[in-house]
């Protein structure tokens, strides 16, 4: 009689005898060795073994049933029910509150849920108030800036106004200053002109008057009314072109 080796996924334990086999209960699934064999083998797979997974069922328990007097007696089998016993291994168990362990993973995946959605709500709700919160912000600095926009626009125009009075003030001051020069020229040539007709005329009278005076005399008083004619001559040339350039001037700015 052979002896075997068995096999508990991890560590080997043996040799057994049959009888002790038969002791142990093994599985038809339990690896078993023996010598002689190549490699291990389910104990339902060596023939040796197979008389111990054969099952015995419990006879068949009769009953006598009294018949009833106007009918025949008749002997039916009967099978007595026995009561099927739970297997305490698939017991639910118990968990928190006398719950079963299945119902508490349900209420705990189901309260992490209803965790994570009022998480996820809150959040969205703190990322939406700070969006809000941000265009508010937004919106009151792109007031703020164009406020500051046409408050410097309305500067700006001040200031082109008052360049424009500005300068027309000036353009009147100057046209003015050019009317008085004008005006004063005018009148100092209208002098420079009666002086230099004048000294012609005394030009005229030296050159021809002869008595009372010598040839030397004459000369001199002629070179003197000469001079004085050149120089009206020339104060009637100066300020006549002073003039005209003042009128040249004043008809530019128009």
């Amino acid at each position: 009689m052979n002896s075997y080796f068995l096999h508990n996924g991890t560590d080997s334990t043996g040799p057994f005898t049959i009888e002790e086999l038969k002791i142990k209960n093994i599985k038809a699934t339990t690896p078993v060795w023996c010598q002689g064999m190549p490699d291990w083998q389910t104990a339902a797979e060596v023939p040796e073994l197979k008389n111990l997974f054969i099952v015995t069922p419990p006879p068949i328990k009769t009953t006598v049933i009294t018949p009833d007097p106007k009918s025949e007696a008749l002997f039916v089998p009967v099978i007595e029910a026995k009561p099927i016993k739970k297997n305490q291994d698939h017991k639910p168990k118990k968990g928190l509150f006398g719950l079963s362990t299945s119902v508490v993973i349900f209420i705990s995946f189901f309260g992490v849920l209803i965790l994570g959605s009022y998480i996820l709500s809150k959040y969205q709700d703190g990322r939406r108030e700070a969006l809000e919160l941000k265009n508010q912000q937004t919106e009151k600095n792109n007031t703020q800036y164009r406020l500051q926009q046409k408050e410097i626009e309305e500067q700006k125009i001040q200031m082109a106004i008052q360049e424009k009075i500005d300068a027309e003030r000036q353009l009147k001051e100057k046209k003015e200053l050019l009317n008085s020069k004008i005006i004063a020229n005018n009148q100092l040539l209208n002098t420079a002109n009666n002086n230099f007709e004048i000294a012609k005329k005394k030009l005229t009278e030296a050159a021809n008057f002869q008595f009372f005076r010598s040839s030397e005399e004459r000369e001199q008083e002629i070179a003197l009314e000469q001079q004085q004619v050149s120089y009206w001559k020339t104060e009637v040339e100066k300020i006549t072109n002073e003039t005209d350039r003042f009128k040249l001037e004043l008809e530019n700015l128009h």
